[in-house]
């Protein structure tokens, strides 16, 4: 987990370290910092010496001064107890963040069923039924009226379209859809 930033209670920090040297102010901090990153601090005086930037020798002087603000080892209560509040806040809202996606997707359902309720339903398009007499006359053919033969030999016998065409071109409907048409049209 990253962390970006710590907290620092400033008037708690100075009334614990006003004894501290302005080299063991540096290397108590970037001890807590590296603590605060990492959740530990390692037992090892030659990665501290290199955690707080002082030789080796600068380090094992100020070792027990700075071991004071730690028990067990290297651990920190302050720093742990923080970690564990932060760690209990982020799963918070983790949870929150989960319960308003989906009380979000929720809603948007709702909104989505609620508008598709709304809308009328798709209507069917029927192909018109011919009659004999509209069936008589045949429109598939281009009107050119530059060309005398053609309009002259059409016109004498109409053919009318083959059955199994305008099935085709038809879509089906209802009984009642195609007695209405029928008694509409003739």
């Amino acid at each position: 987990m990253k962390r970006p930033w710590m907290p620092l209670y400033v008037g708690d920090y100075l009334g614990d370290t006003g004894h501290l040297t302005t080299a063991q102010h540096g290397a108590y901090l970037l001890l807590m910092m590296h603590y605060w990153r990492k959740g530990e601090l390692p037992d090892d005086d030659r990665q501290l010496s290199k955690i707080t930037k002082l030789p080796l020798k600068t380090w094992c002087e100020y070792r027990s001064t700075l071991q004071d603000f730690f028990h067990s080892g290297w651990r920190h209560k302050r720093i742990d107890a923080e970690l564990e509040r932060m760690l209990r806040v982020s799963e918070k809202r983790a949870i929150a963040g989960q319960k308003g996606g989906l009380g979000s997707a929720l809603a948007r359902m709702k909104l989505e069923n609620a508008a598709r309720s709304r809308q009328p339903p798709p209507r069917a398009i029927a192909a018109p039924l011919r009659s004999e007499a509209s069936a008589a006359a045949d429109h598939s053919h281009p009107h050119s009226h530059q060309n005398p033969s053609l309009t002259e030999s059409h016109s004498a016998s109409p053919q009318p379209p083959s059955r199994k065409a305008a099935e085709k071109a038809a879509i089906p409907v209802s009984a009642e859809l195609a007695a209405y048409v029928a008694r509409r049209t003739t």
